[in-house]
């Protein structure tokens, strides 16, 4: 059995949800990941990728007759995916913030966007996760004297029940992953 450790942060793709059309397997993340529309994270800038799940939040229910705990209810924790694009374009801006986005100009939506996107990030170590559909909030920031894309990618439960919140693949699992890896930008 391999040992992983996930370490940083290769490369990031994005996707629309609808492509994952049941369980994911490796054949088809490399379908999707091959796929035009899908489109690669042009860059993360340094020290901002992250990949974090909050501790579940539990509640013990006590025994008023020994006043010992005998049960307890467990709710679990967002599992999120985090970076901030540092160099972008236009068209990347509005796939993550929402409003339009042409080649030199970008507006933003009037009221509240929300976006879902599948979320696929590779690690330097070639380990592939995955998150089918992900509810995407992001925000200019401040980075380094420069304006970013801060994004919080929230794993969220699939509409597809053959389908779960969050896959990991090694990349020898993933159908031509070397060339896929390979692939500059999209």
């Amino acid at each position: 059995m391999a040992t992983i450790t996930a370490v940083g942060i290769k490369n990031i793709w994005y996707a629309d949800p609808a492509k994952v059309t049941g369980d994911l397997t490796g054949t088809l993340l490399g379908t999707i990941l091959k796929d035009p529309t899908t489109k690669k994270v042009p860059n993360v800038h340094q020290d901002t990728w992250s990949l974090d799940e909050a501790e579940p939040s539990t509640t013990q229910y006590k025994n008023q007759l020994t006043d010992g705990i005998y049960r307890q209810s467990k709710e679990m924790g967002e599992v999120t995916m985090n970076f901030a694009i540092g160099q972008y374009d236009y068209e990347t801006k509005a796939a993550f913030m929402g409003g339009t986005g042409t080649e030199t100009t970008w507006k933003r939506a009037r009221g509240v966007t929300n976006i879902e996107k599948c979320m696929v990030a590779l690690t330097e170590d070639d380990q592939y996760c995955v998150f089918p559909k992900a509810s995407i909030v992001a925000r200019n920031a401040e980075t380094d004297d420069a304006v970013a894309i801060s994004v919080v990618a929230t794993a969220l439960e699939p509409d597809n029940t053959d389908v779960s919140s969050e896959y990991w693949f090694d990349a020898s699992e993933v159908t031509d992953a070397a060339s896929i890896m390979s692939v500059s930008s999209k």
